[in-house]
């Protein structure tokens, strides 16, 4: 592992970035390895100020809603034949004028 691969576990690990399973590995890695371990003090005394206790706060579904309406803009209201030509109806869409096909398939042999 180089010496930014290093640093950069070492500042995951100090902010606890890491899934489970990478960061037992990175733990491992810090008891064999005095290198990272120097990188992982540096890391802790750079954030030592933000390392309070700060609890978790759920914001209220209102917030996530007005940030979603802000961020992405509300859709426009689509037409009749933009929500037919839409692609998640297109199958339908096939299957629809393919029934056509096969009723007009049908008249045109009974009648001739």
């Amino acid at each position: 592992m180089t010496s930014p691969e290093k640093s950069l576990l070492a500042a995951e690990l100090a902010l606890g970035l890491l899934p489970a399973s990478e960061r037992d590995d990175g733990l491992r890695a810090l008891a064999r390895d005095p290198e990272l371990l120097g990188e992982m003090d540096f890391w802790h005394s750079r954030l030592i100020g933000f390392m309070g206790p700060v609890e978790d706060q759920v914001p209220p579904a209102r917030v996530y809603d007005a940030l979603q309406a802000r961020l992405f803009g509300e859709p426009a209201p689509r037409s009749f034949w933009q929500e037919l030509m839409a692609p998640e109806n297109r199958g339908l869409l096939v299957l629809v004028l393919a029934a056509k096909l096969g009723v007009i398939a049908l008249l045109v042999y009974a009648l001739f």
